[in-house]
């Protein structure tokens, strides 16, 4: 049987924190093939497209994958949706994030405030599938879009050992 568990998981030292740093988005990332080993995928073969640097307020971005399996169906799946904020409001970003919303297929990395950088929406791709534009009430509220980047995958995120892993797509930093 080929899902048979290889390793057991010891438990770790307290020495991380939660929260996301940055996100990269992707509407049209292509690759032929990639090179995953034990610390995640190292490099893209053939790999192409650009991806935007979307910056995040500390403490407001939030990742979840739930998996979903059926005993009776005989399949399982990944819904990995990533939140995330941006601040004030403007026409450009507006512009960026209806086009980012009428996409079909984007690919999502995100940099954890560990330095861990995680893939997802790699074989089916992301969508929009929340946001909103908010306007406070009070002085102190937010001013923000908020979206939601939903990927329902065959297989759980993926960690990248780093950003040099998609080589020759290029980062178009904010």
């Amino acid at each position: 049987m080929s899902c048979q568990l290889t390793s057991a998981i010891a438990l770790d030292c307290l020495d991380q924190i939660g929260g996301i740093k940055t996100v990269y988005v992707s509407t049209d990332f292509e690759y032929t093939s990639f090179t995953e080993g034990a610390t995640g995928i190292s490099a893209f073969t053939g790999a192409t497209g650009n991806f935007y640097q979307f910056e995040v307020p500390k403490d407001t971005a939030t990742y979840t994958s739930t998996f979903t399996v059926s005993q009776t169906n005989g399949t399982a799946f990944f819904s990995q949706a990533l939140t995330l904020n941006i601040q004030h409001l403007s026409t450009a970003k507006r512009n960026q994030i209806q086009l980012l919303t009428y996409n079909r297929a984007s690919r999502v990395i995100f940099e954890d405030n560990n330095g861990g950088y995680w893939l997802i929406g790699l074989t089916r791709g992301c969508t929009v599938t929340a946001g909103s534009t908010v306007t406070g009430t009070a002085p102190g509220d937010a001013i923000q879009y908020s979206i939601t980047l939903t990927a329902d995958e065959p297989e759980m995120e993926y960690q990248l050992t780093s950003l040099a892993a998609i080589s020759n797509a290029q980062i178009i930093y904010a």
